[in-house]
């Protein structure tokens, strides 16, 4: 990026319009930062899931499996935000790969940016502010007075369980809705739902915005 006056360079996962709402909403773009990780379940809690999943219901090692991934994921991110001297991290996409059975690698990239209304810099990573909102959504906030508090997200890895699926199997051929794998996926939403407003509650934040919903098969 060049301009007629010189200014501090700077990379950012931003596209242009992206960017133009960033610097009017006062974020100014100091750094592409990222947060990796690859987490294996462990061949001990690996089985146990995998014979949990024989069972109706959720599997507990794998929720709390992919809940401990984007924790750290997150806080590496916000490491590296802290690091590069910004207090907030805007426009973070989120990207989950699987690698195999209980083999996880969860990816977040975002822009490492300054804002004069968050903490002070240099800000200890715990006070860096995290969204996933783009930068048209996040001029919009600024101008409705509200400000990011921090990214939250909730997994629920649920199991339609042996008889279900064998059924389901079969109901498939004909013609009509499933209902076990209908339930499971509200089931599944609701527990996500009261995971997120409860992390969010913690945080001190009056509401949630930019609700996602992402399902997944993790195995037939």
């Amino acid at each position: 990026m060049s301009a007629q006056t010189p200014s501090r360079f700077f990379t950012s996962s931003a596209s242009g319009t992206e960017l133009y709402c960033h610097l009017d909403a006062g974020y100014s773009p100091i750094a592409f930062a990222m947060g990796n990780v690859a987490y294996a379940l462990g061949l001990g809690r690996g089985l146990t899931g995998g014979l949990r999943t024989m069972a109706k219901g959720e599997v507990k090692e794998f929720s709390t499996m992919y809940d401990r991934i984007r924790h750290l994921a997150l806080r590496r991110l916000k490491e590296e935000v802290a690091e590069a001297g910004a207090n907030a991290v805007v426009d973070i996409k989120i990207e989950i790969r699987q690698f195999g059975p209980g083999v996880v690698e969860l990816l977040m990239t975002g822009t490492a940016s300054y804002h004069p209304r968050f903490a002070p810099t240099p800000a200890r990573a715990e006070h860096v502010v995290t969204s996933e909102l783009i930068g048209a959504e996040l001029w919009n906030l600024a101008r409705m007075g509200y400000s990011p508090v921090e990214l939250v997200m909730a997994t629920s890895v649920y199991s339609i369980g042996l008889v279900g699926g064998i059924g389901t199997m079969f109901s498939g051929l004909a013609r009509g809705e499933l209902d076990e794998l209908t339930k499971l996926i509200y089931h599944a939403r609701e527990d996500c739902l009261d995971l997120v407003r409860r992390e969010a509650q913690e945080l001190g934040a009056e509401r949630v915005v930019g609700n996602k919903l992402t399902i997944r098969e993790l195995s037939p």
